[in-house]
């Protein structure tokens, strides 16, 4: 029998007790990935497994109310990562995981990068609305960068050959998935920041897993989005799909067909309206140059006789000015237009204004001679007019009878004679 005396002895629930608060004070809360095995699932509702790797073992307990919260069931063979506590079941005697949180292995992961990445950048303001800039109108030179081989990219010519066949196209080409892809989108996004030849550009690729995408995820192409001084229209993957990209971009578009309609006017939509411009502007000049035919009309009423003939030509330049529109742009018609009409109508002012003048002159002269040749002038230098009962000026002694009364007009005024014999 071995001797005891001085020996520290440990009873079964001591041993179990101080490897349950071992574990459990280092071990409070990890991180494990491994692949489920035995999975059991009783009524209760808690879910029973073990983890696994080649030849090593982990039991795991994961509780009712864990379950429900994460919202995760897992499944025989699944790889999962699970978040918990190690601890060390009595009974059993054997060492196992409190789960308190699972999710499936890889997609989960990016799926907690992604979180942690967005609240970063978040708080560096790079989704911040005012360094988001205006998308072009009617954009000349449209940037793609894509994969030339995913069907992203004929998405997009297609939508564009048929909504804005006259933008002209340029594609960078990349990969948007593998262990290069991050490194060749930056290189293609500053390519085009480079040679500053696309008004906008539209970064693009098909749907896929969050794993598919995680270029798109990266923090490089992020910034290298958001430092792009060309406005960035992000179209990654499906409609349900969101990525870091998507969130840095200045627009973001559900799918690849989706940014391209974005970016382009539908020509259809514009020839309606432009056709709509071209008839008001049509009506509204028309009535210009009526409502100016008239008042040239009424002036040229009131001119002399050679400067109506000068309106008269000047209304039939109108007239093949007012047909010759119709075969003309509006807006060249407008211009050319207005220049003639400004130019007819001052040289029609100044035409008229000199000839009034003319007239004036000669009205002024004409004015003058008859007042020198007037009665009146003639009874101002001291002669008189005689005039019968009848108001006929005697102008011979055989017009008058003895005792004739007449009357003699003088500068001052008149009074009345009687005739005496010849």
């Amino acid at each position: 029998m071995s001797d005891l005396t001085n020996k520290s002895v440990y009873s079964v629930r001591q041993i179990n007790n101080e490897l349950r608060n071992l574990l459990e004070l280092n071990y409070r809360s990890i991180w494990i990935e491994g692949e489920v095995s035995g999975l059991s699932t009783p009524a209760s509702g808690h879910v029973y497994f073990s983890l696994k790797e080649e030849n090593s073992i982990l039991r795991c307990a994961f509780f009712r109310n864990s379950v429900l919260r994460s919202g995760f069931r897992p499944v025989e063979g699944s790889q999962v990562l699970i978040q918990g506590q190690i601890s060390y079941y009595e009974p059993r005697g054997s060492l196992q995981c409190i789960v308190s949180y699972m999710e499936e292995a890889g997609e989960g992961a990016l799926r907690r990068a992604f979180e942690l990445l967005k609240k970063k950048l978040a708080a560096e303001g790079l989704f911040d609305p005012g360094h988001k800039s205006r998308l072009p109108e009617f954009p000349r030179t449209i940037g793609i960068v894509t994969s030339t081989g995913g069907a992203a990219l004929y998405d997009i010519l297609a939508t564009l050959k048929r909504r804005y066949p006259v933008a002209r196209i340029i594609v960078y080409p990349t990969l948007v998935q593998g262990d290069t892809a991050v490194d060749e989108i930056v290189l293609s996004i500053n390519l085009a920041r480079q040679r500053n030849e696309a008004d906008l550009l539209i970064i693009a690729r098909g749907g896929g897993s969050l794993e598919d995408l995680q270029a798109f995820n990266d923090e490089k192409v992020a910034r290298c989005v958001f430092e792009c001084e060309i406005p960035v229209i992000s179209g990654v993957g499906h409609e349900t799909d969101f990525t870091i990209c998507d969130l840095v971009a200045d627009y973001r578009a559900p799918t690849p067909t989706a940014a391209a309609e974005l970016v382009s006017p539908d020509l259809g939509q514009l020839k309606q309206r432009f056709d709509y411009l071209q008839d008001r502007i049509r009506n509204n000049t028309e009535k210009s140059i009526r409502s100016h035919q008239q008042t040239l009309d009424y002036q040229s009423s009131r001119l002399p006789g050679p400067v109506q003939n000068k309106i008269l030509r000047m209304h039939s330049l109108l007239q093949r000015k007012e047909d010759s529109m119709r075969t003309l742009s509006p807006a060249r018609n407008i211009r050319r237009i207005r220049e003639s009409l400004e130019a007819l109508l001052h040289s029609a002012v100044n035409h008229a204004r000199l000839r009034i003048s003319a007239l004036t002159r000669e009205a002024t002269h004409l004015q003058d001679g008859i007042q020198l040749m007037s009665p009146q002038h003639t009874l101002n230098r001291g002669y008189a007019i005689a005039q019968n009962i009848d108001n006929k000026v005697i102008t011979s002694p055989e017009q008058v009878k003895p005792g004739e009364a007449l009357s003699i007009s003088v500068s001052k005024g008149r009074f009345n004679v009687t005739a005496d014999k010849r």
